[in-house]
């Protein structure tokens, strides 16, 4: 397997929310377009230049045996920094999973069911702006058409904190 490398064209600027949606339903024909098998695509065939979501918004996990083992073999900085919780300790792979599971849906039935998983949302960070996000879980089969590859994408804006709203008489008086 050839090792990923970001696209030049990937942009780090956050789309506005037309071209945004635009970037999943892109990515989402592009993986429709490789599907030779029902189990979906060959993951040899895919070429992340082709890729319209920023590299960095995006995740690759394996998935080998049963029980089902996970090993993320890319992680973009934007999901680090959109989901990893501020101040925790925890091994990047059990905050990924959950983060995964609650914003994109379960990578298993993700491969189990062979096709999509979209889902759009919000949450607000610690920081007190606002993420509206969009995501998509590509499954891929490897060249024995065992289904083992999942791709994930996210797309996002952020809306700043709310500006805090000091009633009258709780604002300090300035001396004259």
């Amino acid at each position: 397997m050839q090792p990923f490398t970001a696209p030049d064209a990937a942009s780090s600027v956050a789309p506005s929310a037309e071209h945004e949606r635009r970037l999943t339903i892109r990515l989402e024909n592009y993986w429709l377009s490789l599907r030779w098998s029902p189990r979906g695509p060959f993951f040899g065939d895919f070429h992340p230049e082709r890729n319209p979501v920023p590299w960095s918004n995006t995740f690759l996990a394996h998935v080998r045996g049963k029980p089902s083992t996970v090993h993320f073999e890319h992680v973009g900085e934007g999901i680090s920094t959109l989901f990893k919780p501020q101040g925790t300790n925890l091994p990047d792979r059990e905050w990924l999973i959950t983060a995964i599971v609650r914003h994109c849906g379960d990578i298993a039935l993700a491969l189990d069911h062979a096709t999509p998983t979209r889902r759009d949302g919000s949450f607000v960070r610690d920081d007190g702006a606002r993420v509206l996000y969009r995501s998509l879980l590509l499954p891929f089969v490897n060249a024995e058409r065992e289904p083992c590859y999942v791709m994930g994408a996210f797309t996002y804006r952020l809306e700043p904190p709310s500006a805090k709203i000091i009633p009258l008489e709780h604002r300090s008086k300035s001396k004259r």
